[in-house]
């Protein structure tokens, strides 16, 4: 007799990019290359902005667009990192990173972080056009920080420009994966 074992393999880093990100009014976004979808299932922008909270649905998406929101709630650059998988990734553990995982449609298969002030960030290139992908984002809060102690009338108007902006009070990872992926 003859068994056969079917080892499930583990998910592969595609690709991983790097960079910060300039938040602005407490959130940013990821933007496929195309813009906003026009598609009669899309939200626009402010719509999709009113479904988040600094809390639980901190990151939220419609078709070409996720908007994420800070815990900090100001005006400052935090550091972001975009990944792509062939499978679902493995989660970030940690007991600063809160977590959470939304669908994603990409007319281009390209996209980037956006800040309100017009910054982009670095190209992800997701290698598949008019696709669906699973982001699990990871928000992680530097517990030193003392974001929790500042309201935005605390923050000048200088700190809005790149020298003055405060940094390194938390991060962001997303994690990209195809929708129809084989789960492990």
């Amino acid at each position: 007799m003859i068994v056969t074992t079917w080892k499930a393999e583990m998910p592969h880093l595609i690709e991983r990019i790097a960079d910060t990100v300039r938040i602005a009014f407490g959130s940013f976004s990821l933007l496929d290359v195309d813009g906003p979808s026009r598609s009669p299932d899309a939200l626009d922008p402010e719509k999709l902005y009113s479904l988040t909270d600094e809390n639980a649905i901190w990151f939220v998406a419609t078709p070409n667009m996720a908007i994420v929101r800070s815990r900090a709630g100001y005006h400052h650059t935090a550091r972001i990192t975009l990944e792509l998988w062939d499978a679902e990734a493995p989660a970030e553990d940690g007991p600063e990173a809160e977590m959470r995982t939304v669908e994603f449609s990409s007319s281009s298969g390209r996209l980037r972080s956006v800040s309100h002030h017009g910054d982009v960030g670095p190209l992800l290139d997701l290698r598949v056009p008019g696709a669906s992908w699973l982001v699990r984002g990871h928000r992680i809060v530097k517990p030193d920080s003392f974001a929790g102690d500042l309201d935005a009338e605390d923050i000048e108007d200088e700190d809005e420009d790149a020298e003055g902006a405060l940094e390194g009070l938390e991060e962001f990872l997303f994690q990209f994966w195809p929708v129809n992926a084989c789960q492990p």
